[in-house]
């Protein structure tokens, strides 16, 4: 197994190699200092929901929601830091305008949670309520509106830089090292991977399969909720309707690139990291080079294509 995981992770670098060469033969300023804090600060989003997806994923089931949660968390910030209550306090303000969307992320995250390991229904369906309902309650809540707000504070969160590297970047990193010692070190990394290689003989040692799932779902959740904080404090403002659009199908990418099962039973975190770059960068090599914003859809669903053809090749 162990073979395998460095042969996924060294394919991996490889292509990223080759596209790091190409755009800079071929992607005018590529090197510039402004465009490589673009594409960290970018990943960084990608990522972050991305490793929540990897532990969905390694459960055995798949999170559409996650865009849609990402909308919710954005368009609640500024109306908690925009309220009359907060702007009288400016301190516990802040900190509710981040904790206060982070709470409600992670109930939307054990609402999946529930549907799946309490109720039976299948993941794709249970997220697809939320995928679909979600991105409503957000516009419901802003009236449609673009709400727009400036507090050096919050957005330091998108925008600020610790030794010339985005914030958002270190926090990412961060959870990657934490997120990637669950895994490999504690018992519910142990009860994760059991629960995505065969649910039924997990059940059967005792593991408590319907709490690692409803823990699971809840962690992706918060991640995205992260990360639609993020979102916003980068533009100084939030947009329901555009917050974490098609944000699953990158996180989904990142994380089956990376190495992830979609039968389960897998977690490659660094895996999803690096998948969560080369998604961003093959990207922006499109777009930069005058491909249509359409296109690289496309292309991110072919990528999806290649990596799940692959592991079935793999199997077989």
């Amino acid at each position: 197994m162990r073979r395998r995981i460095d042969s996924r992770l060294i394919g991996l670098l490889v292509a990223l190699a080759v596209l790091v060469a190409l755009n800079i033969a071929i992607t005018p300023n590529f090197l510039n200092m402004r465009t490589l804090a673009v594409n960290a600060s970018q990943v960084s989003t990608i990522a972050i929901v991305a490793l929540g997806m990897t532990l969905v994923i390694a459960s055995g089931g798949i999170d559409l929601s996650v865009g849609a949660v990402m909308a919710v968390a954005g368009a609640l910030a500024p109306i908690v830091f925009l309220s009359g209550w907060a702007v009288s306090n400016p301190g516990l303000g802040l900190a509710a305008s981040i904790l206060l969307p982070l709470l409600v992320a992670a109930l939307c995250g054990a609402f999946n949670g529930v549907l799946i390991g309490v109720l039976g229904v299948q993941p794709i369906i249970a997220t697809l309520i939320f995928f679909i309902s979600g991105r409503g309650i957000a516009q419901v809540l802003t009236n449609g509106n673009l709400q727009t707000f400036s507090n050096p504070d919050f957005t330091w969160l998108g925008t600020g830089r610790i030794l010339g590297f985005p914030v958002q970047g270190w926090i990412a990193l961060a959870l990657t090292l934490v997120i990637a010692w669950a895994v490999r070190r504690s018992v519910y990394g142990r009860y994760l991977l059991s629960i995505g290689g065969n649910e039924r003989a997990a059940a059967l040692a005792g593991v408590p399969v319907t709490q690692i799932k409803i823990a699971t779902y809840t962690i992706a959740a918060v991640l995205a909720g992260l990360a639609g904080l993020i979102v916003v404090a980068i533009n100084s403002a939030s947009d329901a309707a555009r917050i974490g659009q098609l944000m699953e199908l990158d996180a989904i990418a990142a994380s089956v690139v990376g190495g992830a099962a979609l039968s389960g039973g897998r977690a490659p975190v660094l895996g999803t990291l690096l998948g969560a770059v080369f998604i961003q960068l093959m990207g922006y090599t499109l777009i930069a080079n005058g491909v249509p914003d359409e296109a690289t859809l496309i292309v991110t669903a072919g990528i999806i294509v290649i990596a799940v053809w692959l592991q079935k090749g793999r199997k077989a």
